[in-house]
């Protein structure tokens, strides 16, 4: 288990499964038997641990803010250099397609009938 696991865990993204939800289970019972407030037998006073206290930071100056600068005349931005796309097939628009289909079957079909004028027609004499 790594600590990215059992941090998802504890935020409620995921939830262990199998061999490692019974492990983690009892890793938390043996925690919380250890760390328990409610110990039987006689009372003990325990220590108080003590959070040792930091001075507050000063606050730091703030820097005077740059003066303004007028702008010069205005420039018209140059136009960005055209995009030259490589290894990308110009895709042919559905209208395009249709002629050139309407096309190939209408030279198809007059190469036919050439073809059918030459076989069919007695030769000159």
């Amino acid at each position: 288990m790594t600590p990215a696991t059992v941090r998802s865990w504890e935020c409620g993204r995921t939830a262990p499964r199998g061999v490692r939800r019974e492990a983690y289970r009892r890793f938390l019972a043996g925690l919380a038997q250890h760390t328990s407030v409610d110990v039987p037998g006689p009372a003990v006073a325990r220590p108080v641990p003590t959070v040792p206290t930091v001075p507050p930071v000063p606050p730091v100056p703030q820097k005077a803010a740059p003066p303004e600068v007028v702008p010069r005349k205005a420039v018209p931005p140059s136009p960005p250099p055209p995009v030259r796309v490589v290894g990308r097939v110009d895709q042919a628009l559905p209208g395009r397609i249709r002629r050139l289909r309407v096309l190939g079957a209408a030279a198809c079909a007059w190469s036919l009938a050439a073809l059918w004028v030459v076989l069919t027609c007695p030769p000159p004499l």
